[in-house]
Formats: C-alpha cells, structure tokens, sequence
C-alpha cells in the first residue's frame, strides 16, 4: 500500500528523516513506495548520512593532503558508490563494537603518539612527524568520529605550517562534534585574532606591492637582505643547499631536489642555474599576489616585521 504521508515530504525533509533512521528502517521505509525508494537511493541521500554517522573522512583528507601532508594509505578517494560505502562503514562499525575496548586502548595509544610526533616536530622541524600524527589521528577518527581531541591536533598540525585557514576548517568541524572542547576554543580564538591581525596590516602595515602591481621599494629590501643571508658564497645566486636551507627556514622542511632545480627555472636563474636574485623576486611576486599574508608571514620567519616591513629589532626600538 502507497505511503502518501511520506509521499508528501519534501527531499529536504525526507534527507533529515533518513539521518535519524537506523539503514534497516531507512531501506524497509523506502520498500513502502516508489517516491520513497528513488528518493532514499539517491546518492546524497547516503553521502549526508554516511557524514553523519561516520565523520567527514574526505573533506578532512582533502584538507591534510592540500598542506602538502603525505597520508599513505588514508589518503583514499572518495567512494563512486556511497550507498555501498555507508554498508561497508556500518559493518565495520558493527565489528570494532564486539571488542570495543581494545579498539579504545589502541586509539588512546595512537592519539598519544601523535603527541609526541608533535612534540618532536617543534625540536626537529621535521614534516615527517606531522605527517605521521595526522595519519594517525585519520585512523582514530575512522573509529571514533567524535573524538574532538583528534580534530585539535589536527588544526594545531596546520596551525604550526601557518595553514591557519585549513587549521580553521578542521576546527571548525570539530566543534560540531563538541562544541564545548576547551582546547578547540582555544586554538579557534587564537588563529583567529593571528588573521584579524595580519587583515588589519593589509591597510595599516607598508605595502608589500607598489601601484604597478610590483614589489614595493621596502619588500624589495627585505627580499635582498634575506636572499643575501641564505646565499653564503656571495655568488648571487642561491645553490640548491642553500635554498634548501632556506625553505627549511621558511617551511620546516627539507624540499626534493627536483623543487630546488625547478624554482631557478620557473622564476630565474644565474649562469651557473642557480636561482638569481630577480628569480627570487619573481617567486615572491606571485606568492604575494596569490595570498600577501603568506609573504608577510614569510618575512616575520627571517627576523623581519611583516607589518613595517623594517628589522625585528627595529621594530622593536622604535
């Protein structure tokens, strides 16, 4: 017999019913009628629920792996079948249940390493330690999806590559699992004031472009001060180690080969292929029009006030 009070629902409605129903209601519901059987097999459908029940996995890989994160094997791509994919989740679900304790243990254990990959990556600057921990954390959230102390090390996993808009949206998603997590309140408030800071010396601070769209006289000071640091034989370009040296600085890590031989190429380059001077340039140029907060950001780790665009130590003293 035809189900017309459900008939009358509209999807929207009929997509907040089938959040709340467990999958065998939802598939005896959608047998009662055609409307509701085409309705409830739609793909979104399952997509939105599988969010619900089991975390937004590929929003947050996505995320992690733009920051330049190597996932290994949780890096995986969205599924071409989701209503297949919340079965396989559930059935999943249902077995980690039978011995839920030792599957806490083992998430405590991780989210504790994960710890101290952090920790080790403040005194090494190694990217690989956060690379780790975020795979880590990814793992616990595929059991555990409202563990709110993994989506806090993950903001605070961006936050520490200056991936504050990213770490914002990790965050954010965490709330809405505990709105209440003091560490995540925390880290919000404290990324957020860094943004309103570095908004306001978009108007305020020394212009990093003149009216040409060009560097500024004062970035380009800063731009030579610091390339003239890194380049250690005085030969006017910058070798691969000691551009490797300076992105180090910069990022926290050690880039391929391949990067260091492609930036003189990309943005210009000496005789003997090195990146030049105007190459260096060239590179901020580009970074600065994509996204000038970056730069300034950039500046602030070589000593310089990203705002003034003057020495720390001027800054200081003035």
């Amino acid at each position: 017999m035809p189900n017309k009070t459900f008939d009358t629902l509209t999807e929207d409605l009929l997509e907040i019913l089938a959040s709340y129903l467990e999958p065998i209601d939802l598939l005896h519901l959608a047998a009662t009628s055609k409307h509701l059987h085409t309705c409830f097999n739609r793909p979104n459908i399952w997509e939105h629920k599988a969010v619900d029940d089991f975390g937004d996995r590929f929003t947050i890989t996505s995320i992690l792996d733009s920051a330049g994160l190597e996932l290994d094997e949780q890096n995986k791509p969205e599924p071409s079948d989701w209503k297949q994919y919340y079965r396989e989740r559930h059935l999943a679900m249902a077995e980690l249940n039978k011995d839920a304790d030792t599957q806490i243990a083992q998430s405590e254990k991780d989210y504790d390493q994960a710890q101290e990959l952090l920790r080790g990556f403040q005194a090494s600057g190694e990217i690989e330690s956060l690379s780790k921990a975020a795979q880590l954390m990814v793992g616990v959230l595929d059991n555990f999806p409202g563990h709110a102390g993994c989506y806090h090390l993950l903001g605070f996993t961006l936050y520490v590559l200056n991936e504050l808009e990213d770490a914002l949206s990790l965050l954010e998603i965490g709330s809405m699992v505990d709105p209440n997590y003091e560490p995540i309140i925390e880290l919000t408030n404290e990324i957020q004031g860094l943004l309103d800071g570095y908004g306001s010396t978009m108007t305020d601070g020394a212009p990093l472009l003149d009216s040409t769209k060009a560097l500024s006289t004062q970035l380009k000071a800063a731009l030579t001060d610091i390339f003239q640091t890194f380049d250690q034989d005085k030969d006017g370009g910058l070798s691969p180690s000691e551009l490797s040296e300076f992105v180090f600085k910069t990022n926290g890590s050690r880039p391929p080969a391949a990067f260091l031989t492609q930036m003189g190429i990309q943005f210009g380059k000496t005789a003997k292929g090195y990146l030049s001077l105007e190459g260096f340039f060239n590179f901020f140029l580009e970074q600065t029009l994509d996204d000038p907060i970056e730069t300034r950001r950039d500046l602030e780790k070589h000593g310089w006030d990203g705002d003034r665009l003057v020495r720390m130590e001027v800054a200081k003293n003035a």
